[in-house]
């Protein structure tokens, strides 16, 4: 089971082997596609509606990866894809956070395991939301103390209702939109708790088993974070 020291040191120290990018290329293409054919969907269109500020930050994530998570041919992992798109200045950055975040999320959808979807959990909305944390920190270079805190902010944000199908998508979206707030929270000092995923009370022991048991049940996962990148799709 990962801590969430490990997770801030990979987003911080990390750099994405080039297998690794340009799998976070396709994807992030897959994703700006997406967004694009589901702009139109009449849950974005509801979403438009509703929204503050359609065109700040957050908005943007939660409408754009609304509208991917909402058509066919969408993205491995949209929440990461679309704090990444919102985040980054450049292509090159949005890259990087897309194939950081996309580890992160692989990775914890592998430590909460089988358990954790069987009881009913969205890993897109669990997993997701901390892959998205850590592609949102990558973004915008956040140092260790604010990714720290971003982490656990995403963490304690971090659910979805695999039952909830018709509302799926806006899910998702809003995933990437809590990365999104979290980053800048973070960044003007807001903080969370020390051991947001790995603690007594942390997301591993609230949405999972406990990690001897996922060992026993063959589910415990590689011991180092990058140690294997995984394909995203």
């Amino acid at each position: 089971m990962i801590t969430t020291s490990e997770v801030v040191d990979f987003v911080r120290d990390t750099t994405p082997p080039p297998t690794a990018l340009d799998r976070a290329l396709v994807e992030l293409g897959r994703f700006r596609r997406a967004a694009r054919r589901g702009a139109d969907t009449p849950l974005v269109a509801t979403l438009k509606q509703v929204a503050v500020r359609p065109g700040s930050l957050l908005w943007s994530a939660w409408i754009d990866g609304t509208a991917a998570a909402a058509v066919d041919g969408r993205p491995a992992w949209v929440a990461v894809c679309a704090a990444a798109n919102a985040l980054a200045v450049d292509d090159g950055g949005a890259i990087e956070a897309v194939a950081i975040g996309y580890e992160v999320a692989d990775r914890v959808r592998a430590d909460l395991g089988v358990a954790h979807t069987e009881a009913g959990w969205s890993v897109q909305c669990t997993a997701g939301a901390i892959g998205a944390a850590a592609a949102a920190g990558r973004a915008l270079g956040l140092d260790v103390g604010h990714v720290h805190h971003l982490i656990g902010l995403c963490a304690t944000q971090a659910a979805g209702l695999a039952a909830a199908a018709d509302t799926g998508p806006l899910q998702i979206g809003k995933a990437a939109s809590n990365a999104v707030e979290a980053a800048l929270l973070s960044r003007n000092g807001f903080t969370s708790a020390a051991q947001p995923l790995e603690g007594r009370r942390g997301l591993f022991a609230l949405m999972s088993v406990p990690p001897a048991a996922a060992e026993r049940n063959g589910t415990a996962a590689d011991a180092r974070l990058g140690a294997a990148w995984s394909s995203p799709g």
